[in-house]
């Protein structure tokens, strides 16, 4: 899990397995699902090709990602990685047709091998390749597929889906100083219930994982999170913590902002409602003000539903996964990370150092940690808390025990 490039391809099939995860009745039957996946076109992580998956392979993922989670997803690395035995004839023609025939497919590509009589469809083997092909950019130039028509959707369970977006708001004094506002907000399509909103001074991954945790501890763990293409919505973090939760991270395709409309239309409100009403001065004093206005619009007859949100939240059943309220709601949402024990005895993340006391030299330690906040670093399986590394007192240690020792004789003597 160290390598970036291999959890950017857990990621990368976590995010097409994940409309599987939580299939219920009205869902088509898993095969049907596994062929529907097949024939999307997805755009590789690594290269951005554009490729066709077999349902097949969706189907390894997903026994994978059950039994042993994100981090069965990546790749083991082959033994003879960079090697391969592809000959020099084979290779030379494979790049005079791919430049020949750009369009070409490599199934055509290998037809012609075939024919030339450089290629006798057993040595080397078709996947060893089609590998080579890959790994060398030898593969065909990728067409873009068209979007489909834009449809209305709306799901019929509480925590089917969740939308999270931020608005732009006014500008406020945190503390002595003036700052831009952003509300982020999180609300459940079927029942338009906010599970989530709070006033802050950054559109940053911060804001919106602090408010799902929030949510999460609230109302437990929806099936799906969806959002647009934001920098805070497809950071790497949120991707991962999402996959922990297994969440469904689906996003609003670019210049199709149609599926965002229910986030929209309470944004609307909250500027002609909320803050057209009165101007706030502080951060503080615009969300005190904002929890009395979702109370009222959560009793408020909503004009699509024809009732109120709350009514609505009420009378349709939750498939949220509810979280106990003996666990440690941070711990769902902290980064894990393996770090390797230094020589002096401390780890080293972020470039600051902290004692992990009981770890050798020279092995690697599970670490956990909230990217924001270095104040509080965990470590090992039993999340001990590690500390800053303190020069000072490390410096005064050996006097510091002389005058433990003295002390403790003395007693004795007396």
């Amino acid at each position: 899990m160290q390598d970036d490039r291999q959890m950017d391809l857990a990621l990368w099939r976590y995010g097409i397995i994940s409309p599987l995860l939580h299939r219920d009745a009205n869902d088509l039957q898993l095969c049907e699902m596994l062929t529907a996946l097949s024939q999307s076109h997805y755009i590789h992580p690594y290269d951005g090709r554009h490729v066709l998956i077999s349902a097949e392979a969706i189907r390894k993922w997903l026994y994978r990602f059950n039994h042993g989670g994100l981090g069965a997803l990546c790749d083991k690395q082959r033994s003879d990685k960079g090697a391969h035995d592809v000959p020099a004839a084979i290779v030379n023609e494979m790049v005079e047709l791919r430049h020949a025939h750009p369009r070409w497919t490599l199934a055509l590509v290998l037809q012609e091998l075939v024919a030339l009589k450089l290629w006798d469809e057993t040595r080397p083997s078709r996947s060893t390749l089609y590998r080579y092909a890959r790994d060398n950019n030898l593969m065909r130039d990728p067409h873009l597929n068209t979007f489909e028509t834009v449809r209305p959707f709306e799901f019929t369970k509480f925590g089917q889906m969740w939308i999270a977006d931020f608005m732009h708001g006014p500008k406020l004094y945190e503390g002595k100083k003036k700052r831009k506002s952003y509300l982020h907000l999180i609300i459940d399509d079927c029942t338009r219930y906010v599970v989530g909103a709070r006033f802050c001074s950054t559109e940053s991954v911060q804001s919106l994982i602090l408010e799902l945790m929030t949510a999460v501890r609230r109302h437990g763990i929806a099936h799906r999170l969806y959002t647009d293409n934001g920098s805070a919505y497809i950071s790497r973090y949120l991707k991962i913590v999402c996959a922990n939760l297994s969440m469904q991270q689906p996003h609003t395709p670019p210049g199709r902002p149609q599926g965002r409309s229910k986030v929209e239309r309470f944004f609307r409100n909250v500027r002609q409602q909320f803050l057209a009403k009165q101007r706030y001065k502080t951060f503080d004093e615009i969300n005190a003000a904002f929890i009395a206005y979702l109370n009222d619009y959560h009793h408020r007859i909503h004009s699509t539903l024809e009732c109120s949100p709350m009514q609505k939240r009420m009378g349709v059943e939750s498939v949220c996964q509810q979280v106990p309220e003996v666990v440690d709601i941070e711990s769902l949402f902290r980064l894990k990370r393996r770090c390797r024990v230094y020589n002096d005895g401390p780890i080293r993340l972020k470039k600051q150092a902290f004692e992990v006391p009981g770890c050798l030299p020279g092995e690697r330690v599970a670490i956990h940690y909230m990217p924001w906040d270095l104040s509080r670093i965990y470590y090992d399986d039993n999340l001990k808390l590690a500390k800053p590394v303190d020069l000072a007192a490390n410096a005064f240690r050996y006097d510091n025990a002389n005058f433990a020792h003295n002390k403790e004789k003395n007693d004795d003597n007396q």
